[in-house]
């Protein structure tokens, strides 16, 4: 009988997953001609080539094979149109912004927990509420606040690296963790081994190993996020419901720590702290809240997400550069030892004498700029 009933559940789930697909691509005809592309099949359209991974470099092999810097693919009725240079970039987004301030539906990261978090909130009035939040905590004015934190936590790692060379990737993936999760939370990580790291570690490896975000099977039919996985043997979706607590326990841990010393730490200017401030204070004035705390948990976690993986790499990328350019290294050493001196170390009030070290730093942006993983941020058109 369980036999008998599971098979008729699977054709029924078939037979609704088809009509979606001949739905969606007979409602979306395209009325002007679209940017050229790979071959497509019937109904599927590009769904079995779009890249899961390593998807930067299929997208440039396909804008230099079709002679265009923008490629259009089609996934089960959804268009996709992939920008391949800065000028494609700047003429659409920057130029048309307004119609592409949305986001697609990031229904696989939802199940793994990212659902609350800036990033991957859709156009509205909870994504304006917590641009706001971030907007109003780092301003170019409220950054400055952070300097003694960056230069503590900086010496502090120099300091680790000279104890135990072979642990410089360790020390710096502290360093990236100790600076997001005290901006966040107010949580301070002093040691190379501090749990902190694991959950940190934890929750980007989940993030950057899922696959390409709006571009899964739940991403393109999101009903599909609630079938079982024996039914619908999805990877990215059952990748995201076993690493989910990943997810969870970065949001949860820092955020209860944050919540139980929120009175006893009256001068905590992180993000975390001063949201609680207000949501207490409504709280004991009987005010109606602004956010709820899950709403903290998320831009919280959106700094987390924007700061942690990027900061390290910046890190890591500056020291191989200095490896393979000794005479490069040189030359920032000699201004060093010019402007500063050997008695004491770079402050951020120096940074304006020592141009070539800015360059330097400006140089390891433009490596940065590279995907560190697979987490990018799409963007939808509220209009075709």
């Amino acid at each position: 009988m369980e036999l008998i009933f599971s098979k008729v559940l699977v054709e029924l789930v078939i037979i609704f997953l088809i009509a979606m697909v001949a739905m969606a691509h007979w409602r979306t005809k395209p009325t002007l001609p679209l940017p050229p592309g790979p071959p497509g099949e019937f109904l599927l359209g590009h769904t079995r080539v779009i890249p899961k991974d390593n998807t930067a470099a299929t997208y440039a092999r396909w804008s230099k094979e079709y002679n265009s810097d923008i490629i259009h693919v089609k996934s089960l009725g959804r268009s996709i149109v992939v920008l391949n240079s800065a000028e494609a970039a700047r003429d659409i987004l920057e130029r048309k912004g307004a119609n592409f301030c949305d986001r697609p539906k990031f229904t696989l990261l939802e199940v793994m927990g990212w659902g609350k978090t800036l990033t991957f909130l859709p156009f509205g009035e909870r994504w304006q509420m917590h641009r706001r939040l971030l907007q109003t905590s780092f301003s170019n004015t409220n950054v400055r606040r952070w300097h003694t934190l960056q230069m503590t936590e900086a010496r502090r790692t120099v300091r680790n690296i000279l104890r135990r060379p072979d642990g410089w990737e360790t020390s710096l993936r502290r360093l990236a963790v100790a600076i997001v999760l005290q901006v966040s939370y107010g949580t301070e990580v002093p040691d190379d081994d501090d749990p902190y790291i694991q959950i940190a570690n934890d929750a980007m490896y989940a993030t950057g190993n899922g696959g390409a975000p709006a571009n899964s099977i739940v991403d393109l039919v999101p009903p599909a996020r609630h079938l079982p996985d024996w039914l619908i043997r999805d990877w990215p979706l059952r990748f995201a419901r076993q690493w989910r607590w990943a997810i969870q326990k970065l949001h949860d841990v820092p955020f209860d720590v944050a919540w139980k010393g929120h009175d006893d730490l009256e001068d905590n200017s992180s993000l975390a702290h001063q949201l609680l401030n207000v949501y207490k204070s409504n709280e004991a004035l009987g005010h109606k809240q602004e956010w709820s705390l899950e709403d903290i948990k998320g831009a919280a976690g959106a700094v987390f997400i924007a700061g942690a993986d990027t900061t390290w790499a910046t890190c890591v990328i500056f020291i191989l550069n200095m490896v393979l350019h000794p005479e490069i290294q040189e030359k920032a050493r000699d201004q060093l030892d010019s402007v500063i001196g050997p008695d004491r170390l770079p402050e951020f009030s120096d940074r304006g004498s020592l141009p070539y070290i800015e360059h330097i730093v400006q140089e390891v942006y433009r490596y940065v700029c590279h995907p560190t993983f697979e987490i990018f941020s799409p963007e939808t058109a509220n209009l075709d």
